[in-house]
């Protein structure tokens, strides 16, 4: 995607401060700003690893400006993101039933590289947190530092989406692969681009959705 489509990282992260350290509705907010931020980019790993630093990061500056509710506002924040991941899982999800469909325009390995984005994104995100919990002040690091126990010992709703679908799509793109390999062997250069697009613009149309019932619901 052009990079004249999306606010940087800096701006991602200087937007999460404030929206963590102002306080309120911070899980929609925080939400409504990774799925923002996602949309401007491709669903692949490098920018979704990007992405989730540049908002941890900046939740991690904007709750130590709130010295009382530290736990609170690192748990609201955290579960704003993982409703987010939720949000582009299933992005992923609706982009592979696509992509497999169309076998003459997909190549086995975009399918295979987008299963396994899709499998990736709990670790990613568990890892992402626990690498800026590293190198953050001690209060701040001792209560990712347990949010994060917590998580890793309930799972995420973003780990419980995967899940839920992956065995599913694995085995229908089982089905194609073999279809897909010999149709999409001479864009094999773009191993996993195409299927990362397709699911950000899947993401954000499901977020125009969702933006979209929430005005009504204020309005009625």
């Amino acid at each position: 995607m052009s990079d004249e489509s999306r606010f940087s990282l800096e701006e991602i992260k200087a937007t999460a401060q404030r929206l963590v350290s102002a306080g309120k509705d911070v899980r929609s907010k925080l939400d409504e700003l990774t799925v923002r931020a996602l949309t401007q980019r491709d669903l692949a790993e490098k920018e979704v690893r990007e992405v989730l630093t540049a908002i941890t990061e900046g939740v991690s500056l904007g709750a130590a400006e709130r010295a009382d509710e530290v736990r609170s506002a690192l748990g609201d924040a955290l579960h704003g993101i993982d409703d987010a991941l939720s949000h582009a899982a299933e992005a992923i999800q609706l982009a592979l039933g696509e992509a497999s469909s169309r076998t003459q325009e997909f190549a086995e390995n975009d399918l295979r590289q987008g299963l396994s984005e899709l499998k990736n994104l709990e670790s990613l995100f568990l890892e992402t947190v626990g690498n800026v919990a590293q190198g953050a002040s001690g209060l701040i690091r001792d209560e990712f530092d347990a949010l994060l126990a917590h998580t890793r010992n309930t799972g995420t709703s973003a780990g419980d989406r995967v899940r839920a679908v992956t065995e599913e799509l694995g085995n229908r793109l089982r089905a194609t692969a073999a279809e897909a390999s010999v149709a999409g062997k001479r864009a094999a250069r773009e191993v996993g681009a195409r299927v990362a697009t397709l699911a950000s613009r899947k993401l954000g149309e499901a977020a125009e959705r969702i933006a979209k019932k929430a005005e009504e619901l204020k309005n009625n």
